[in-house]
């Protein structure tokens, strides 16, 4: 759905295309990204809602790299590169080309450093890529290579957003941290 400044509705786009969509994103060609957990995909449509690439298996979940298990958000890099993280079944981090061909992935069910129990959201600032790991409490910092830097531990969570330049966390205690 498109709304203007004051909020007023527009207009909406690919309405049957989603099962449970997820994360919406815009990349700075400002076409819109979507994952879909439900279907187990992420798609990346023109300002029209036309499907310009769509990347796993509509509604067959798997853990290889042409599959997702609810995929939970999507971000990019400078060189125009995306990363998405497949947080709630597969517990990783695929790094893609801009032509949807992987180049990489890292990440495991875990706690320790690069391992995830839920990566659920993912930004990127320069060569650093911040992947939240909601059910760890912390945010993991990563080169655009996928090698682990250091983490941030925040306590525990229950919703998460990360975006380049703000940090937003809900405590279970009903609590937010900028």
């Amino acid at each position: 759905m498109e709304f203007d400044s004051s909020g007023k509705f527009i207009r909406s786009i690919a309405d049957d295309l989603f099962v449970t969509a997820h994360t919406v994103r815009v990349d700075a060609e400002d076409k819109i990204w979507t994952t879909d957990v439900g279907a187990h995909v992420v798609l990346k449509l023109s300002p029209e809602g036309r499907v310009l690439l769509a990347l796993g298996r509509m509604r067959m979940p798997g853990d290889d790299v042409l599959h997702f298990n609810q995929p939970t958000d999507v971000a990019f890099d400078r060189d125009g590169n995306f990363y998405v993280t497949d947080g709630e079944g597969n517990s990783r981090v695929l790094k893609f080309d801009k032509y949807g061909n992987v180049l990489l992935g890292w990440g495991m069910k875990g706690s320790g450093p690069g391992q995830f129990d839920l990566p659920h959201s993912i930004a990127i600032d320069g060569d650093l890529v911040y992947v939240g790991d909601r059910e760890n409490a912390r945010i993991q910092i990563f080169d655009r290579n996928g090698r682990f830097l250091r983490e941030w531990k925040l306590g525990p969570l229950l919703v998460f957003a990360l975006h380049p330049i703000i940090l937003l966390t809900c405590a279970m205690q009903s609590r937010a941290a900028f």
